[in-house]
């Protein structure tokens, strides 16, 4: 066992690697972790290894050498989620402190959670949202804003998602009239404008004279936007279950919920 502890040592600095495949990373977090981050951690880790092997063979005292050998683990674990870039992110023990209150809190969840924001900080109840309900979960889901045309905060949130070839919306003021050609129109009253745009019974696609900001990767992921009266309307497709998919964590935490 004691041939082994030095290269479980050396292991550790690479967690980071792990980290990174399991939970979001800040913006540009992604460079920092590998010029920085990485290189630093696994060089201390050979380091560390190569002092715990060299005081192994000197130090016979069992309890001396365990000491040596968890507390330089502890170091490595400690400095990999220390280093983990998080400014603008939840760090990973938010992660899994957040996890931990949504799956006490599971019977709690409602459908309209598949609808919350899809912030980073809201990934864990809409994975359990998407858990729950995951017999009767939407083909798509468009984010709708109402922005501000100034500032271009958001002054309100929605969305429109298409489930068992039906389109519907949270927002119970969003009037969905059914024009000829599968062209739906949506009508609201917003603070006193008339806020009306297009869309079709499949969803949103480019069309003539609608949402001339209209960006798709051929990926799953739509951006539109458009000025109507005092506001700017941005209306976002991403993959439904990509958080599940691009994070081990996540993927985890819809297994055992």
């Amino acid at each position: 066992m004691r041939n082994i502890k030095p290269w479980i040592i050396f292991a550790t600095g690479f967690i980071t690697l792990l980290l990174m495949n399991s939970f979001p990373v800040d913006s540009g977090g992604v460079s920092l972790i590998f010029v920085l981050t990485i290189p630093i951690l696994i060089g201390l880790s050979l380091i560390l290894a190569i002092v715990y092997n060299w005081v192994s063979k000197r130090v016979k005292t069992k309890s001396m050498q365990n000491s040596m050998f968890y507390g330089s683990v502890a170091i490595i674990l400690f400095l990999s989620f220390l280093f983990f870039p998080c400014s603008d992110t939840p760090c990973p023990c938010r992660y899994v402190f957040n996890s931990i209150q949504v799956a006490m809190n599971y019977q709690e969840i409602k459908y309209d959670d598949l609808f919350i924001e899809k912030t980073k900080t809201n990934y864990p109840i809409i994975v359990a949202a998407q858990k729950k309900f995951r017999d009767n979960l939407p083909e798509k889901i468009y984010y709708v804003n109402y922005n501000s045309i100034t500032d271009y905060s958001s002054l309100k949130y929605f969305v429109i998602y298409i489930i068992n070839d039906s389109i519907k919306s949270n927002n119970e003021n969003l009037k969905m009239n059914m024009l000829k050609n599968g062209i739906v129109e949506f009508e609201e009253i917003f603070q006193n404008d008339t806020m009306q745009f297009n869309g079709t019974l499949q969803g949103f696609v480019k069309m003539d004279n609608q949402f001339n900001n209209y960006n798709d990767n051929g990926y799953g992921y739509i951006n539109m936007s458009e000025t109507i009266g005092n506001y700017n309307v941005s209306i976002r497709k991403e993959i439904e279950n990509d958080i599940r998919t691009d994070y081990y964590f996540f993927k985890l935490l819809y297994l055992i919920l």
